[in-house]
């Protein structure tokens, strides 16, 4: 027959390993809960006719609407390019988006503007270069 120190050494073992099992599950959930889903993002720069970046341009990301039947969120982002020309957008889905970019006078004219679109892979960056100029 089992002593009473022997039997409570196995109690002891089965503690210890409850506590890992406890401790290997928790380091999962710590794991899991620290993923976090890939970014979709825009980088767009900014250029002038004389291929110079140019900053200040009002920068707007958009859809343009699909029509009946199709169903879309209609998504609007607008940044100003910083001293690089550039915009930094972040979405949460891929999408096909209209880039137009306004460049506007002290007055609030438009001096320069430009226009292009831009393809977003599902975490993914992806790049495009927009010229502005006057029109």
């Amino acid at each position: 027959m089992f002593s009473p120190l022997s039997k409570g050494k196995v109690t002891n073992n089965q503690g210890i390993m409850k506590k890992s099992i406890y401790l290997l599950l928790g380091f999962i959930f710590l794991l899991s809960s620290c993923y976090e889903e890939p970014l979709t993002k825009a980088v767009i720069t900014v250029y002038n006719t004389q291929g110079e970046v140019v900053s200040g341009v009002e920068v707007t990301l958009s859809q343009d609407d699909m029509g009946p039947g199709v169903n879309q969120i209609n998504i609007i982002d607008v940044k100003t390019s910083d001293v690089l020309g550039q915009t930094e957008h972040i979405f949460e889905l891929e999408s096909i988006m209209n880039v137009d970019a306004v460049l506007y006078g002290s007055a609030g004219d438009t001096i320069q503007s430009g226009h292009a679109v831009i393809r977003l892979t599902r975490g993914k960056t992806e790049h495009k270069d927009i010229e502005i100029s006057t029109n």
